[in-house]
């Protein structure tokens, strides 16, 4: 959405009060999400998917399986690997299996995406390098889900994504670190892409998150490498991308632009 749009899209939308833009993240902890982590190590996942199955019945909304259930859960893989009872490779594809149950619950029971005359355009992609999807990938479908014109893609380095975001228009992008492992040592690596990928920005005013278990354990670190805010979990993505969103397009309003 180029900024000579904003106005008549993107600026009414602010009078929406500020506590309904804000989604408050559960830090109570699934009873399930262990059990599910370590199913998920095994050489079959068959009890693992059962385990999905059953509990998806006890959730309102797929969405809240997601957040609730798997988020934990891959955490809990990052813990079995800390306590060296797992390799780095068996989180990897613990966490795709988490990743193809997530998709295939999403085509099979998630409602058709929000309508709107005029989404808002937002790149997920997890940082270069970075092995596991699976943030990025559940982040992408409560977007899509949303109704924002979303953009999933996975690019191999930083110059790949500033091509990227230097030649199509962006109104946000979720940049993310693995949902296991805390990748502290990333960091700076991170503050580097974000740094890059504003500067070849095609948008000027284009809206930066980050996420990741590193950020769902220590939000004020977003800011501190450059993005405009760290997403805690997915259940505020939304939420979270469009307050910035917009409180960033405001500022930039036009000067001639004439309140009624």
């Amino acid at each position: 959405m180029n900024i000579e749009n904003i106005v008549p899209t993107i600026i009414p939308r602010l009078f929406v009060k500020p506590s309904l833009a804000r989604v408050a993240v559960s830090r109570e902890a699934h009873p399930r999400a262990a059990e599910l982590a370590r199913l998920l190590l095994a050489p079959q996942p068959d009890d693992a998917f059962r385990l999905i199955d059953r509990s998806l019945a006890t959730e309102k909304t797929p969405a809240q399986l997601f957040t609730a259930l798997f988020e934990p859960a891959a955490r809990h893989l990052g813990d079995l690997w800390s306590a060296d009872d797992c390799s780095e490779f068996e989180v990897t594809i613990a966490l795709c299996h988490l990743q193809s149950a997530m998709r295939r619950i999403s085509v099979d029971r998630m409602a058709p995406p929000v309508a709107s005359a005029a989404p808002l355009a937002v790149l997920v992609a997890p940082q270069p390098g970075e092995p596991h999807l699976f943030c990025a990938a559940l982040n992408g479908e409560l977007l899509r889900q949303a109704g924002w014109a979303t953009s999933c893609e996975f690019p191999d380095c930083d110059l790949a994504l500033k091509d990227l975001v230097a030649r199509t228009w962006f109104d946000a992008i979720d940049l993310s670190l693995s949902p296991a492992l805390r990748r502290e040592h990333w960091l700076p690596r991170l503050a580097e892409t974000v740094r890059q990928t504003r500067r070849a920005s095609r948008n000027p005013a284009i809206t930066i998150v980050v996420s990741g278990r590193v950020f769902a354990e220590r939000p004020e670190i977003g800011e501190q490498i450059g993005a405009d805010a760290a997403c805690e979990s997915a259940a505020q993505i939304e939420a979270l991308i469009q307050r910035l969103v917009l409180a960033r397009y405001a500022a930039r309003r036009p000067a001639n632009f004439a309140w009624s």
